[in-house]
C-alpha cells in the first residue's frame, strides 16, 4: 500500500508538470495495486479515481474523465457521509467535468453543493469556496444570468485577493473573467482596467 501511495504522488506530480502520458501509468499501477488489496469499492481508491478523472479533464477530455469522478464520489459520499469536505472536493471536480462538456443544468447543483460544505466546515473565507464561486459564476454567464454571475465573480475575487493576494495569478484569472463578462455588458471602461490588472499580475509572476 505504501507503494502505490507513492506512485499516486508520482503522477500527481506528473499531471502539475503536464506529463499527462507519464503520469496515467503510475496511476494506473497504484490503482492496481490498491483493487487488488481492498477491492474496488473501498473508500481508499476515492482518491485515485479522482485523480483520474482530474488528469482526463486536464488532457481536455472531459467526458472520459467523467465515470472516474463519479465512483470517486459515490465511493467517499458512502464511507464518509454527504457533507464531508472530501465529499465536496469531488462533487465540485465532477461539475468541472460536466461544466467542461457544456452540461451546466447538471454541473451547478454540484457546485452549489460544494459551495455549501466547504462554507459550513472552513467558513465564509476559504480558497475553496473562492474556486466554487469563480466556477459558479461562469455557469451563470453561460446561462445569461450576468447579475448574479458578477455578485459571484465578486465574491470570488475578494476572498482571493485575502486569502492568495492581489498579485496572485488565480487571482488574475478571477478578474479575467469578470471583465470578459463586463465586456460583454458593453461596461467597457471597467471591463479595461480589470484587463489591464489582470495582464499586470500575469506579466509580473508568470513571465
Amino acid at each position: 500500500l505504501a507503494i502505490a501511495g507513492l506512485l499516486n504522488g508520482l503522477g500527481i506530480l506528473r499531471k502539475y508538470q503536464g506529463r499527462y502520458d507519464d503520469a496515467e501509468p503510475v496511476y494506473r499501477r497504484a490503482l492496481a495495486i490498491l483493487e487488488a488489496a481492498l477491492g474496488t469499492g473501498h473508500p481508499d481508491l476515492a482518491s485515485l479515481y479522482h485523480n483520474l478523472g482530474g488528469l482526463e479533464h486536464a488532457r481536455g477530455r472531459a467526458a472520459a474523465g467523467e465515470p472516474w469522478a463519479r465512483r470517486s464520489v459515490e465511493i467517499r459520499e458512502n464511507a464518509l457521509g454527504p457533507d464531508h469536505p472530501s465529499v465536496a472536493a469531488d462533487k465540485a471536480a465532477l461539475a468541472a467535468i460536466l461544466d467542461a462538456q457544456g452540461r451546466f443544468d447538471e454541473a451547478e447543483p454540484l457546485y452549489a453543493a460544494a459551495l455549501a460544505i466547504f462554507e459550513w466546515v472552513y467558513g465564509p473565507e476559504h480558497y475553496e469556496i473562492a474556486v466554487n464561486l469563480n466556477n459558479l459564476a461562469a455557469i451563470r454567464q453561460a446561462q445569461e444570468k450576468p447579475a448574479e454571475a458578477e455578485d459571484l465573480y465578486r465574491r470570488s475575487l475578494a476572498i482571493k485577493e485575502k486569502v492568495s493576494g492581489a498579485d496572485h495569478p488565480d487571482t488574475g484569472l478571477t478578474l479575467h473573467n469578470l471583465a470578459t463578462l463586463l465586456a460583454g455588458l458593453g461596461r467597457r471602461d471597467e471591463a479595461e482596467a480589470l484587463y489591464l490588472q489582470a495582464l499586470e499580475i500575469f506579466e509580473r509572476t508568470l513571465g
